[in-house]
């Protein structure tokens, strides 16, 4: 059996474990967030970095989403998912970084500027966390995998191996979503597949740091280019 609400001086706060782990999970993306800010390697460094703090910010609204559903239905939740629908996009256009050809690099951003906008029509008059599911799958598997696959045998720069396995990882949480199984009575299978994706989220933040911040190779390149 888990706590599914309490009642605080008359406050009902639905679902205490989702709570607790939406803010961890938001305060770990906000910590990614300023390190990947600090670095001032390269111009899109900004993208993947507002990939973590739209992410983060996601994380924030979606722990006071679950603990006022009560009082604000929805609404919290939709925009807690419109937010991790722009994540994944920030995500996606800072990997324009590794892209040479101009003219594809210039389709895939009015490709991801259109999924964006499918993304939010879609939200605006559906109330169905699958379609935030599906945008993952898309965004994720369907496109950054064989970019950063591409980039890895092109560069042979491995650190894109920390990237796969933080994208492959975050697919397990979303199998075992509903799952029956709770933890202290507290936390059930949707609060603790946030504490996994943690794990996932630092995976892409390690990879991305490791191939586009502090590489050696990299260094060497602007080196050598004075």
């Amino acid at each position: 059996m888990v706590f599914e609400e309490i009642n605080i001086w008359g406050l009902i706060i639905r679902e205490p474990g989702t709570i607790i782990s939406d803010f961890i999970m938001g305060f770990f993306c906000i910590i990614f967030f300023a390190k990947l800010l600090t670095s001032r390697d390269f111009k899109q460094q900004r993208y993947f970095s507002h990939f973590f703090l739209f992410l983060g910010l996601s994380s924030f609204v979606a722990a006071f989403a679950h603990g006022l559903y009560y009082y604000f239905g929805i609404y919290l939740h939709k925009i807690s998912w419109l937010l991790t629908g722009f994540a994944t996009y920030f995500l996606e256009l800072g990997s324009t970084l590794l892209f040479k050809n101009k003219k594809f690099k210039s389709n895939f951003i009015i490709f991801i500027k259109l999924q964006l906008t499918i993304y939010i029509i879609l939200l605006l008059f559906y109330e169905n966390f699958a379609i935030v599911k599906i945008n993952f799958v898309i965004s994720m598997i369907g496109i950054l995998t064989p970019i950063f696959i591409v980039d890895m045998i092109k560069s042979q720069i491995k650190q894109n191996l920390y990237i796969f396995l933080g994208i492959f990882l975050a697919i397990l949480p979303s199998i075992f979503h509903n799952a029956e199984f709770n933890f202290l009575y507290i936390f059930n299978m949707n609060d603790l597949s946030h504490f996994f994706l943690i794990l996932c989220i630092f995976f892409v933040f390690h990879g991305l740091n490791a191939r586009f911040f502090n590489t050696d190779e990299l260094k060497l390149k602007k080196t050598s280019n004075k």
